[in-house]
């Protein structure tokens, strides 16, 4: 319900003669009344007050609409068209006059709602290019958005932690998942207690950053055909003031909840690869179940349906999966003249952990090109395949390995491993590291590798029919690998693999 002092104005809006005729569709929350009408749409602030946010008066109003406008620049400024103010006059609400200024709202473009994240996952159209473009995206805003120097309380999740579990006991989960909600407090605190030293070295080195803070699946679309963030926290900087792996935690929870593993994972490397943040993967199995314990604690607030509680019920049972111990940690090399499905297998082979977003994958091709500042899928002159520079291509190939291996996560190395001394390498990394080595030789009939050279549309891999017979003329099969040949398909190629390595099935849709 609108405040007494705000009713003509939502009547106004509500108006369709005030929006030249077209139809008017309002949507209330917590915190706006939003208007949608023909292309546009206008927010603006309820007045109320909540502990996490006050917008009782109409200066605070008008900052809130100001920095609702400065947060989301950065990653929809083409769908932000600025503050406009409503007046008071003696013929009522209007666009223009002479009168006060009685209210502030945000404008924008309206954007098609089936272009929703939300919507498009329900509907099986949310894809593979969609999941690289945010990653871009989001890993581009991260490496730009403003440090935070403070006291140290920013990013600190500690709080969150019995904010959450004192929520659950306290609504309506709190009396049939007591038990539930207390073992998740227990391993909540437990995962910060371990990570608390990395925590804080990680706000130190600034990667506590002003972030979106609100970034689920509804709040990404597709805006004039490109990968849209949108609706960051406005009101609340404490909300968005935190740890860069935190925020992208948020939509990693969602694509795990709605079961689409296979969609986290390429969002998790295509960020990493661009970020290098492999050192903070200790810390997601706690943001993850943080995220998933925040919309557990929502679901089950008072003013939530009644259906809501069984949803809430589910959150915090993931909640519990996110955060509990995990399999081992191994290494995996996946090598292989160009054309034998390396990187596809790679892909599949990724999901088979329980570790939440599935295995690190660490691509030669991809990491050459992030060296030279281009995008994975450009194609890069001759000159980027020196010697000099595949050297250092491996380098930091074992570098990020090393570091995600520290952090407790699985990893694959997917290059193209033909001599003996590279080889040599990735069981040095192994042992350097004391996780175990499984490498995979991937090959297939020379004809299929040629004919899948010449099939394949442009991506992170360079490849051509010349350069995959300089590698069948000089390369050398390992003796001591697991050999499969990928000449059957992907289904036979994971089968193979897993029984090769004796690793049992753990992905889930």
């Amino acid at each position: 319900m609108a405040a007494e002092s705000q009713k003509d104005i939502v009547a106004f809006l509500a108006s369709e003669d005030n929006h030249g005729g077209a139809a008017v569709r309002q949507i209330d929350t917590h915190l706006s009344h939003i208007f949608i009408a023909g292309d546009l749409v206008y927010k603006i602030k309820r007045s109320v007050r909540y502990d996490f946010a006050d917008l009782s008066s109409l200066e605070r109003r008008r900052r809130s609409c100001e920095n609702e406008i400065a947060v989301n620049r950065p990653m929809a400024g083409a769908m932000y068209h600025g503050v406009v103010p409503l007046y008071r006059g003696p013929d009522g609400i209007a666009w223009d006059g002479q009168g006060e200024v009685a209210e502030w709202a945000v404008k924008m473009a309206r954007f098609d709602e089936g272009g929703q994240f939300d919507e498009l996952i329900a509907h099986d159209r949310l894809n593979d290019a969609m999941m690289r473009r945010l990653g871009d995206r989001l890993a581009a805003f991260h490496l730009d958005a403003e440090r935070i120097s403070d006291d140290g309380a920013a990013g600190d999740v500690e709080p969150v932690i019995e904010e959450i579990a004192t929520g659950l006991q306290a609504y309506a989960l709190g009396t049939e998942r007591s038990h539930d909600i207390a073992r998740w407090r227990d391993l909540a605190a437990a995962a910060y207690r371990t990570c608390r030293s990395l925590l804080e070295a990680r706000r130190r080195a600034g990667l506590v950053r002003h972030c979106h803070g609100d970034l689920h699946l509804a709040n990404i679309c597709l805006f004039q055909g490109e990968v849209t963030p949108f609706d960051a926290v406005e009101f609340n900087d404490e909300l968005a003031r935190i740890d860069v792996l935190y925020d992208l935690a948020f939509v990693l929870m969602d694509l795990i909840c709605y079961r689409r593993r296979d969609l986290a994972n390429i969002l998790m490397n295509r960020y990493l690869g661009k970020t290098r943040d492999y050192a903070g993967l200790a810390l997601l199995p706690l943001f993850l179940s943080l995220r998933a314990g925040v919309r557990a604690m929502v679901l089950s607030l008072p003013s939530q349906p009644e259906k809501a509680a069984g949803r809430a019920g589910l959150y915090l049972d993931l909640a519990l999966e996110l955060i509990e111990r995990r399999d081992p940690v191994a290494l995996f090399a996946f090598g292989g003249y160009s054309g034998s499905g390396k990187s596809t297998a790679a892909r599949a082979f990724a999901l088979q952990t329980d570790h939440p977003a599935g295995m690190v994958i660490l691509h030669s091709d991809e990491i050459r090109k992030r060296m030279l500042g281009e995008d994975p899928e450009k194609r890069l002159a001759e000159d980027g395949y020196s010697r000099t520079i595949t050297a250092r291509v491996y380098d930091r190939l074992y570098e990020d390995g090393a570091q995600a291996l520290q952090a407790g996560w699985p990893v694959i190395l997917d290059a193209t491993f033909l001599d003996d001394a590279e080889r040599e390498r990735v069981e040095a990394l192994s042992q350097r590291e004391a996780v175990p080595l499984q490498g995979v030789w991937l090959t297939a009939p020379r004809s299929v590798l040629f004919g899948r050279i010449a099939a394949r549309p442009q991506g992170a891999s360079d490849a051509t029919a010349q350069v995959l017979s300089r590698q069948l003329e000089h390369g050398r099969d390992p003796d001591d690998w697991a050999i499969v040949n990928t000449e059957c398909g992907l289904a036979a190629t994971l089968d193979c693999i897993r029984s090769l390595v004796g690793v049992d099935s753990h992905a889930r849709q």
